[in-house]
């Protein structure tokens, strides 16, 4: 049995995500799809826009056969760790042969080539870039900029390397951080780069055959009557199960507004012993926050006002999520030191596959979460942390949901694995 992995957070599953499945598996030669999937909060500092149950069918419908859940505390930091995360809950699965991820280049010999300076950063390459930062530029350009003149002064490709690094190209990005983790980890599963096709990640627009996931956010989050049939254009770009879903009248979506009084009361109630010891945040951006906390006026635009041209808006997103829910600096480095995934939570899978199931428990040698209730009791330690960190920001997103929508929500505990 050969297995592929996709990690990935489909905020939400459209037609791109599903051409990246079927083209990862035509090109690995796999009989199995394993997606590790970013919860309730995603990478860019907010809510999901759709449940992950709600995700998880549509993945499991459009064929992946298992879908895991990347920790809370990993699903929400950078891409770094995000990255680190994902390729450690494939290692720990055991039997995973590749791992695919879109990308704006796909050169696999250009990005391992790139993955390892960054993973090594020689002196002459540090020096490069502090130069570039001394000069004013951001560190996503500052970072590019010193590859290139690296690559050049070494005799190697010259800034044809470049584009690699660009912040308009955040696949990329993240395509650097897994095969970094890949080096780092020593792992016997192999890069599988796909060629991002359509529209580019944060392209705000719904265009050609491909539609970015941030274009279709906006077409969903579009409340005008007279924007009506622009939201009917959402089945040109997401597969027809998944469109009936997001477009039904019982369906509703959170952004991270719909966590500004939360937000605003632990700023509020925090502000004296400040937020430094909350993950991605400097002392600096503590204090930052507390100044700014009078002017406060909702999470979306507190984030415009805290950002800056050495912090994006992202980053800015990510710290004041890791304070709502409670993620500390520690945690993170508590959870790396203990190897990012200390169990293996499953949200679902295809029944067609479910023999693999005894496989995983028997390869993984950590702790598989099928039950929730009753599987968490088994976890001590920093997994235990990990795990309630799970359970009480699913908490959060569906008390916020019921909010919103009028309507009682099951607690994390009482929802089921979907088996399609």
């Amino acid at each position: 049995m050969k297995a592929t992995g996709i990690i990935a957070e489909y905020n939400p599953f459209h037609n791109g995500h599903a051409y990246q499945i079927q083209k990862a598996k035509a090109d690995s030669g796999a009989d199995v799809v394993c997606v590790a999937l970013s919860g309730n909060f995603v990478q860019r500092g907010a809510p999901a826009l759709l449940d992950k149950f709600s995700r998880v069918r549509m993945v499991l419908e459009n064929g992946a056969d298992f879908v895991f859940e990347i920790p809370t505390l990993f699903a929400t930091a950078s891409a770094e760790y995000f990255a680190a995360a994902g390729i450690a809950l494939f290692t720990s699965l055991g039997c995973i042969d590749f791992v695919s991820f879109g990308c704006e280049t796909p050169d696999l010999s250009l990005l391992t080539k790139t993955a390892r300076l960054l993973l090594k950063e020689p002196e002459a390459y540090s020096r490069l870039l502090r130069s570039y930062v001394k000069q004013g530029l951001s560190f996503p350009l500052a970072r590019a900029r010193a590859a290139a003149s690296f690559f050049q002064q070494t005799g190697a490709d010259d800034a044809s390397d470049l584009p690699v690094l660009l912040p308009d190209a955040p696949n990329n990005i993240l395509a650097l951080e897994y095969i970094k983790a890949l080096l780092r980890s020593r792992s016997s599963i192999r890069p599988l780069p796909i060629e991002r096709v359509g529209s580019r990640y944060h392209d705000a627009d719904c265009t050609g055959a491909y539609a970015s996931a941030s274009a279709l956010r906006k077409l969903l989050l579009a409340s005008d009557s007279a924007q009506t049939d622009q939201r009917m254009l959402l089945t040109r770009y997401v597969p027809e199960r998944a469109a009936s879903l997001l477009l039904s009248s019982d369906t509703h979506f959170l952004t991270e507004d719909d966590f500004s009084d939360m937000l605003f009361y632990r700023l509020l109630s925090e502000q004296g012993g400040g937020f430094s010891e909350y993950a991605d945040v400097s002392s600096d951006l503590s204090n930052r926050i507390v100044h700014a906390l009078p002017s406060f006026t909702g999470f979306a635009d507190f984030c415009k006002a805290l950002k800056s041209k050495d912090v994006t808006y992202a980053r800015i997103s990510r710290m004041l999520l890791h304070i709502l829910l409670d993620i500390r600096q520690t945690d993170l480095e508590c959870a790396k030191a203990s190897g990012y995934i200390p169990y293996l939570r499953l949200l679902g899978f295809r029944r067609q596959s479910a023999g693999l199931l005894k496989e995983f428990q028997q390869s993984a040698g950590i702790p598989l979460i099928v039950r929730p209730a009753k599987d968490g009791k088994r976890l001590t330690g920093m997994a235990k942390r990990l795990f309630d960190l799970d359970v009480s920001s699913s908490n959060l997103y569906y008390g916020a949901l019921a909010l919103k929508c009028k309507t009682p929500q099951k607690h994390e505990f009482l929802r089921q694995c979907v088996i399609l």
